[in-house]
Parts: structure tokens; sequence; C-alpha cells
């Protein structure tokens, strides 16, 4: 078995065990790096990819592996861990360190979708509404100036859906006020939820939950699991929100960096 299936196989099982995002966005980038993997019985359980002192992959089906059998996370610059890992690295090898939690719901029957009155959902037109999705999911963060280009690339992934990316309107004012856009990997029938937002006046009415259980049910019949990440700590509390529609797990994710 070759890494790329060995991959695939130990995510489709345990997805957010094994990959901090979405499978195509890991495939993406280890086409050109090291790799090493370990198979029992035809079971896969061990992983590990890395590039120079950058470590993008380690997952072993043994949560207990000895130093030695992971190899030296200590000696990267860059690494993504899991919670079950990341006591390896002394905190001050990589003292830059940021969490995120990621859960899975596997996809069954939704809930129905009811707005509050004078709001409404609707398909965005990628092409076109650019500027406009860009504006409001700068709008929604301190840090974040997304450019028309940045979008653009996004509906040039094998991964875009028109269908997946929504509005939700605000009928009083004729304008945008909430966006979701969510991914499809048919490959392996993957969904992941990559922007839920809602303007900071909007919010704590219910739309960012509406707007999941929209994606959820355009995605149901195309996906058997839908992912999401966000970051821990996150004052909005996304967690809480991706858990009250139905996401479990217990994930949590490090991104380590020197500076």
């Amino acid at each position: 078995m070759n890494f790329h299936d060995a991959l695939i196989a130990a995510y489709c099982e345990n997805p957010c065990q094994v990959l901090p995002n979405a499978l195509w966005k890991t495939l993406a980038m280890i086409d050109d790096c090291e790799t090493a993997l370990s198979c029992k019985a035809g079971q896969v359980t061990y992983l590990k990819a890395w590039k120079d002192d950058k470590l993008f992959v380690l997952w072993g089906r043994n949560r207990h592996h000895s130093e030695a059998s992971i190899g030296n996370p200590s000696s990267s610059k860059f690494a993504l861990l899991h919670q079950d890992y990341v006591g390896k690295i002394p905190k001050d090898a990589l003292p830059v360190r940021e969490s995120y939690f990621r859960l899975v719901t596997w996809n069954g029957p939704t809930q129905s979708v009811q707005l509050p009155p004078g709001f409404h959902i609707e398909s965005i037109d990628a092409g076109m509404e650019t500027p406009l999705i860009a504006d409001l999911i700068s709008k929604c963060y301190a840090d974040i100036d997304l450019s028309r280009e940045t979008i653009e690339r996004w509906t040039a992934h094998s991964v875009f859906s028109p269908d997946l990316w929504i509005w939700v309107i605000d009928e009083t004012k004729n304008v945008p006020v909430g966006l979701g856009i969510a991914e499809l990997d048919r490959s392996i029938s993957e969904g992941s939820l990559e922007w839920i937002q809602i303007l900071p006046a909007y919010r704590g009415r219910g739309l960012g939950s509406q707007i999941v259980q929209e994606l959820l049910s355009r995605l149901q019949g195309h996906a058997a699991f839908t992912t999401v990440s966000g970051a821990v700590g996150n004052p909005t509390n996304p967690e809480r929100l991706y858990r009250r529609c139905g996401f479990q797990g217990n994930d949590i994710w490090h991104v380590l960096r020197l500076g």
C-alpha cells in the first residue's frame, strides 16, 4: 500500500484524529514530502509525512508510541500535531502554538431550516459576488482582509461546489448579513464547512445554526461525513454552534512554530 492510499484509508476511518483539516488539503501539500508508513494485517498503523524541518502528518493507531517509534519531532521548525503527540515537543523548542478543535458529523437526517422572520437563504453567485463575500468575511474579523483573488482561487479547487455557497439575506434591507461556504470532496464523500459567518450586529438570532443546517441538508446524499474546525478560545464560541448542530468529537490539533 502506498502512502496516499494508506492516508485515505486511515482518514476515512477516523478523520478528526488523523488530520487537522479536510483530506484534500493535505494531499495537495505532501506530493514532494518524505513519507513513512506501517501496516499490520492489512490495516494502517502508522503514518508520517515531512519535508525538511516541517512536520505535516504524524499518526499512529497506538496512541502511546514511544519517542523512538515516532521519530524526533523536536527537530522541526513547524509541526501539525494532535493533542496526543504535542507533549513530545518541549514548549521552548516550538514556543508559538495555536490550538484548533476538529469535529465531525456522519451525515444523516438534518433538522428543518426555519430562519427568523425577515430573513431568507439564497445561493451565492461565486463568480459575480466575490467582492461582497470578501467584504462580509472581513467585517467579521479584526485581523482578516481577504482579496477578491483569494476567493476566486477557492472556486478553482476541485472541491468547489456552487450549491454550497449561500447567503443569509436581511429582507428589510435586501443585503447579505451572513454566509456559509462548504466544500465537497467527491473522491471520499467528505463535506467540510469552511466559512460560517454572521455580521456582529446580527449574531444571537440563530442565523449561524440555520446556515449550518442548510449546508448539511445540501450535502445529504453526497457526503458520507462532514468535518469542521475552529480556533480554541474564539470568543464567538463556534464549537458550541457546531455541537448544537450535531457535530461530535474531542480532538484538538496544535500548530507549532518557532516564531
